[in-house]
C-alpha cells in the first residue's frame, strides 16, 4: 500500500476554520486539486480561485449551462436520460422539492408560532428568486398568512431582477455577498432560511452558517440541499458525477461532514432522516433549528 502523503494547504478547512492535514482526492481536474482532510473527511477545493473570479468568470450561472452543454456533447445518452427524468418528475410533481420541502416546513413554523403575524424568509444564493416568489404565494394562499420573501443574491443583474419580484410581494433583494447580506439584517429577523445548492459554492460556508445562527430568530428553521460526495453515483461516475463543478464548487458534503458543520455554528440538526441521505441520492438534505 502507498505511503499517503500528507500535504500543505492554501485554504484553510471550511469544516474547522483551521489549517489540518489532507490528501490529494482523485477528482483534481486540471489545475484544480480537490483534497481530503485527514482528520475531519471533509473534502474541498484546496486552490479555488480568487473570489471576484467566482462572482464574475466562474459565476453559477455561467458555469450550470457550460456544464450542461459538456454533458450534452460528451455524454448525449446520458444527458438525454437525465433530462427524461427530470421533466418527467416535473410532470408528475407540480412542486420541486425544495418548494415542498420549505413549504412543510413553513406550516410546521405556523402552527409552533400559534399567530399570524407575517413570517421573513430568506433565500441565500436566491438566483433569480422565482422559488422564492412561488413559495410565499403559495404559502399565503394556503394560509393567510404573510410571508415576506427576502433575497440575498451577489450578482449584480440577477438581484436587479429578483428584487423587481420580492418588493410587491412585500420582500425586498439584497444585492451583497452572504456574509455580508445576512448581517445587514437585524439579529432575530429572520424565521426561516433556505440554502438550495448554495453552501457548496461558499469559500466560508462555516461562517455563513454563524451568521445564520445570529439573524434567524429563536425557534427558526434551516433548510439545507448540497450534492451528496457519499453517494454510491460518485463512486461509480467518479470525475464525470454530476456533483462536480470546477472551480465553482469549492465545498463537497457527506451527511456526516455536513451535519459537523451545522453542530459546529450554533444551530441543531432537526431532522436528517433516512431518504435526506440515502447514498442512492445525489443530494443530501438537512432541517437545521435554532
Amino acid at each position: 500500500m502507498p505511503a499517503i502523503v500528507v500535504e500543505p494547504m492554501s485554504r484553510a478547512n471550511p469544516l474547522t476554520g483551521t489549517i489540518t492535514p489532507v490528501r490529494e482526492t482523485p477528482y483534481s481536474s486540471g489545475e484544480w486539486r480537490v483534497v481530503e482532510c485527514l482528520e475531519t473527511g471533509m473534502v474541498f477545493l484546496e486552490n479555488p480561485p480568487d473570489y471576484s473570479r467566482l462572482v464574475e468568470e466562474f459565476a453559477w450561472e455561467k458555469t450550470y449551462e457550460e456544464e450542461k452543454e459538456r454533458r450534452r456533447q460528451e455524454e448525449p445518452v446520458v444527458s438525454f436520460a437525465s433530462n427524461l427524468s427530470k421533466s418527467a418528475r416535473q410532470k408528475l410533481q407540480k412542486r420541486e422539492r425544495i418548494e415542498r420541502v420549505a413549504f412543510r416546513t413553513l406550516s410546521r413554523m405556523y402552527q409552533e408560532r400559534g399567530t399570524d403575524e407575517p413570517i421573513t424568509m430568506v433565500d441565500v444564493g436566491c438566483g433569480t428568486g422565482e422559488k422564492l416568489c412561488r413559495i410565499s404565494q403559495y404559502f399565503e394562499e394556503k394560509n393567510a398568512v404573510r410571508v415576506n420573501p427576502v433575497g440575498i443574491e451577489i450578482s449584480a443583474e440577477l438581484a436587479r431582477e429578483t428584487n423587481e419580484r420580492l418588493v410587491p410581494l412585500g420582500g425586498r433583494c439584497i444585492h451583497s455577498a452572504a456574509i455580508d447580506g445576512l448581517d445587514s439584517m437585524a439579529d432575530g429577523e429572520a424565521d426561516m432560511v433556505i440554502f438550495c445548492s448554495y453552501l457548496e459554492h461558499e469559500m466560508q460556508p462555516l461562517e455563513v452558517l454563524k451568521a445564520v445562527a445570529r439573524k434567524i430568530r429563536k425557534g427558526g428553521y434551516v433548510v439545507i440541499k448540497v450534492p451528496n460526495y457519499g453517494c454510491w453515483n460518485r463512486y461509480f461516475r467518479q470525475k464525470r458525477w454530476c456533483g462536480f463543478r470546477y472551480p465553482d464548487h469549492v465545498n463537497y458534503f457527506t451527511p456526516q461532514t455536513l451535519t459537523r458543520m451545522i453542530e459546529s455554528s450554533g444551530l441543531k440538526l432537526w431532522k436528517m432522516n433516512f431518504y435526506d441521505r440515502l447514498p442512492t441520492n445525489d443530494n443530501v438534505w438537512a432541517i437545521a433549528k435554532r
